[in-house]
């Protein structure tokens, strides 16, 4: 039967011509072929498009994603306040995950809205219950943690409509105004909280706010919206010191701060900057005098039992993970899920690997 071709199928997301998000299901082989197919068509019209509400009491959101909303919370007053949900995306586009818990507040002058990512529903409804049974949890320690995002004032990806363009976590949001200084994907010199920082600039929009002062007159603003999720207002009238274009000499941050996050993320142990009066940079990890070994790579053991019995030999590959950062604590949860329990390890031999991680990195606790 003609419908047997797509018993098995996947999802994806591409773009016609003219730049028109379109989504679409074909068989897993021909996922690229058709993505490239669609930059072939001008524009594509659907007769009926599929758009969500989902609700948050008399407010809501639209979207142009199957979304299920399981959990919804608010807090505050109408208009303060805010809200949290638990939402499924059912299939969603390439690159993002679509179990999340979504939260906005607006207790401050531009909001604050972030979401996490869970592992499954279940462990999103953990963390819907626990946060409500406390705002004090640590939500990085619940089970099946894996992301969090702040957005602020921007668009979270899963509430894209129309023909808003993804970019990252986001939606770009309709009424952003392409400024001649502050231009979508440029990256700028930021002044945050008393600390030079370089964002992203996800462009501007300009807004007027009736005086205090002169009951006729008006205030504009530019909102300047920023890649990490942060907005930066700036009053034309009374200008602070402006965020301010990174030039061209200046580039070399860029490239110390990703080989810094190279680095703190476990993929390398040293990284060398050279400035351009030839003075150099050297970032470097100095390892205490620790027994533990969380490089990537193959380690050959000698694993003894309490009791006694005859130790288990040979080798075992390891890579670095939160629950176990070092191949010590990996061996010793390894063999306690079978009722055994470790009173040494000998380690033999370590081939590591070469595009491993060196190290376990900052974010993973450490065994030591």
């Amino acid at each position: 039967m003609e419908e047997d071709k797509f018993s098995s199928y996947t999802y994806g997301e591409g773009k016609t011509g003219l730049g028109r998000p379109v989504n679409f299901t074909c068989r897993p082989e021909e996922k690229e072929v058709v993505r490239d197919s669609l930059e072939r068509i001008r524009t594509i019209d659907i007769p009926t498009t599929h758009r969500v509400n989902v609700g948050r009491g008399t407010y809501g959101s639209y979207s142009r994603y199957d979304i299920t909303q399981h959990k919804y919370g608010g807090s505050g007053h109408p208009g303060a306040g805010g809200y949290k949900e638990v939402l499924e995306i059912k299939h969603p586009p390439d690159g993002r995950w679509g179990i999340v818990v979504n939260e906005y507040l607006s207790h401050s002058d531009f909001g604050s809205g972030s979401f996490t990512e869970w592992e499954t529903l279940q462990d999103a409804l953990g963390a819907f219950e626990a946060y409500w049974r406390s705002n004090k949890t640590d939500i990085s320690k619940l089970p099946g943690f894996k992301q969090h995002v702040t957005y602020g004032l921007l668009t979270p990806w899963f509430y894209a409509i129309g023909d808003e363009e993804l970019v990252g976590d986001y939606a770009f949001p309709e009424g952003l105004q392409d400024d001649p200084v502050y231009r979508f994907g440029r990256q700028f010199v930021v002044l945050d909280n008393d600390v030079l920082t370089i964002k992203t600039c996800m462009g501007t929009r300009f807004i007027s706010v009736k005086s205090e002062y002169r009951p006729q007159g008006e205030n504009t603003y530019r909102l300047i919206y920023w890649d990490d999720g942060s907005v930066w207002k700036k009053d034309i009238h009374y200008p602070s010191t402006p965020p301010r274009p990174l030039e061209e000499g200046e580039l070399w941050i860029t490239e110390a701060m990703q080989q810094f996050k190279q680095l703190l993320a476990g993929k390398s142990t040293e990284f060398t900057i050279n400035f351009t009066d030839g003075n150099k940079f050297v970032g470097k990890v100095v390892k205490a005098n620790s027994k533990a070994l969380c490089a990537e790579g193959r380690y050959t053991l000698s694993v003894h039992f309490k009791g006694g019995g005859k130790p288990a030999e040979g080798f075992q590959d390891f890579k670095p993970t939160p629950q176990f950062p070092d191949i010590i604590s990996f061996i010793t949860g390894r063999y306690r899920q079978v009722g055994k329990e470790v009173e040494r390890i000998e380690v033999k031999k370590i081939e590591t690997a070469k595009s491993g991680k060196k190290w376990s990195g900052v974010f993973f606790n450490q065994h030591v």
